[in-house]
């Protein structure tokens, strides 16, 4: 029986503060919160105690289910000629970012539907990452000065709509703007930009090399295709990480044996002392140098990353750890038991020691550790809980991640030669070839799809082409549901689905990226 009177009353406060805001919380669930915010467990007969004495027990007996309300899409208000006014400011008024500029702006989060077409959400994953939708908003906005009701949904259902029926019905009648017709093939054309690498220098002259998905640290810029991006998801990570303060997500450190010097050059480049970064050179899948972009500001960064039990055994040093404790991950709803820990590292080479603190990560009290998570955040910023939370949110595949991540460093040892990178060219995509907006859209929809096969999809899909894809995932049943923190789109596959591993696989590609979907919220695929 818990005892109400050994919470503290600043948990007290909190506890009874989450529960009258959001009645259906549960006790395990506030237990959990209560760990993320406070690092203290306390039982959930205590808060079920505490509850009864506040008068906010739930009434027994079993939870009635909310019956789930299907709505059929709304149908976008037509845009006729009538209702727009045009402008005819010169085609240059869209024009690239200058070398050295971050101009990267938040998604739009005007408000989107939650019903949109099934299967589309692998392909607005794809637009997300790409930033398409926001570029072309920004031209209609340009040349159309009216307000246009709802015209995110407009141009998702233009574009989405198409997943399962060609294009959708609700045309909105751009054709009249016969500027649009040029200014789409420019955003098109840098579009498809994609940054396999960041070369990061140094004030002291030292570089080391990250690939675009922030995987880990390299010593040389013969990084796998596989882990590129785009132009436009590299500029909002380095938005986000160097220019904000939000803590720099690498799924690993690199290396197996030995810790790599760049690596210890990472780290301490993060901390506002001599060896600061200075500038960050864009590559792209040629090496082709893209843009340089100046950091002027000395500032300390954050960073967190995972380290495998099998790395460094030889050059780290386990200065403490404490006791393992429950810890619920709600993205995976799964039990977790972690506990705090303080590592040293040692570079032989330099003779440098970095000590950081993070949390052991395990499944169950009887196994080993599975993963350590480490960082350079206080412990009054980030508690192991949030510290957890923090790297699973972002990575959380553990060691199928790994596999995925050493199957294409592997393959690419053997096809590095062959130059095979995601391209427009195998589509013929020209998009200055187009006579309309609707041809344009088309010709688009489809290199999302190439997209989604070439990053999503295990090795083989890229080789596909669009009615496969349309076929095998594009007309799945889908539900989304936003949540607090995340919008949760889950599929539903008909009994015998044959290809149920590949949509978990394309799940758990998806989920790695951090992609902002309904009104800003996270995206997490599940089935």
């Amino acid at each position: 029986m818990g005892v109400v009177y050994k919470i503290q009353p600043e948990i007290r406060d909190f506890i009874l503060g989450k529960k009258q805001a959001e009645p259906s919380l549960s006790c395990r669930q506030l237990t959990t919160l209560v760990l993320e915010n406070f690092a203290i467990k306390v039982s959930k007969s205590s808060i079920n105690s505490l509850f009864k004495t506040a008068g906010l027990s739930m009434p027994v007996g079993r939870r009635l289910k909310k019956r789930r309300i299907r709505r059929e899409m709304e149908k976008p208000a037509a845009v006729t000629a009538e209702s727009v006014v045009i402008t005819t400011e010169p085609a240059g008024a869209i024009t690239a970012e200058p070398v050295g500029s971050i101009a990267v702006e938040e998604p739009i989060s005007e408000a989107i539907s939650r019903e949109i077409s099934p299967g589309a959400i692998f392909l607005k994953a794809a637009d997300y990452l790409l930033g398409g939708t926001h570029y072309i908003i920004e031209a209609i906005r340009r040349r159309i000065t009216t307000p246009i009701p709802d015209l995110v949904a407009q141009i998702e259902s233009l574009l989405y709509g198409g997943a399962n029926t060609g294009l959708s019905p609700y045309l909105i009648q751009l054709q009249q703007v016969r500027e649009l017709n040029s200014d789409i093939p420019r955003i098109f054309d840098r579009l498809f930009q994609e940054v396999r690498c960041i070369k990061v220098t140094l004030s002291t002259g030292n570089t080391f090399y990250l690939d675009g998905q922030l995987k880990t640290v390299w010593s040389i810029s013969h990084i796998p295709y596989f882990f590129s991006t785009t132009l436009y998801n590299i500029k909002s990570y380095i938005n986000k990480y160097f220019q904000k303060e939000h803590p720099f997500l690498l799924f690993m450190a690199p290396g197996y044996d030995v810790p790599t010097k760049e690596f210890f050059d990472f780290m301490l480049s993060f901390e506002a002392g001599e060896n600061r970064i200075s500038r960050l050179t864009l590559y792209g899948n040629r090496l082709e140098e893209i843009e340089n972009i100046t950091l002027d500001e000395n500032k300390q960064r954050f960073f967190v990353f995972g380290l495998w039990p099998w790395q460094f055994t030889e050059y780290r040093k386990v200065k403490q750890i404490g006791e393992f404790r429950p810890f619920y991950f709600a993205g995976l709803k799964k039990d977790f038991y972690l506990a705090e820990i303080e590592i040293e590292l040692l570079q032989p080479t330099v003779n440098t020691r970095v000590t950081l603190r993070g949390c052991a990560l395990k499944t169950a009290l009887s196994e080993k550790t599975r993963i350590v998570i480490l960082g350079n955040l206080a412990q009054e910023n980030a508690p192991p809980e949030a510290l957890a939370g923090m790297y699973l949110n972002h990575w959380p595949n553990l060691e199928e991640a790994f596999q995925d991540y050493s199957r294409k460093v592997e393959l690419f040892t053997y096809t590095a030669s062959s130059q095979r990178f995601f391209s427009t060219e195998k589509l013929n995509f020209d998009a200055g070839a187009q006579a309309d907006i609707q041809g344009l859209f088309n010709s688009y929809l489809e290199a999302l799809d190439l997209y989604v096969r070439w990053y999503f999809l295990p090795a083989g899909y890229e080789e596909m082409d669009f009615s496969t894809t349309k076929e095998r995932f594009y007309g799945l049943n889908t539900e989304i549901d936003p949540q607090k923190d995340l919008c949760l789109a889950t599929f539903r596959p008909p009994t015998g689905y044959s290809f149920l591993k590949d949509l978990e696989y394309a799940c758990r590609r998806v989920n790695e990226r951090e992609i902002n979907f309904y009104a800003g919220l996270r995206l997490w695929c599940r089935i």
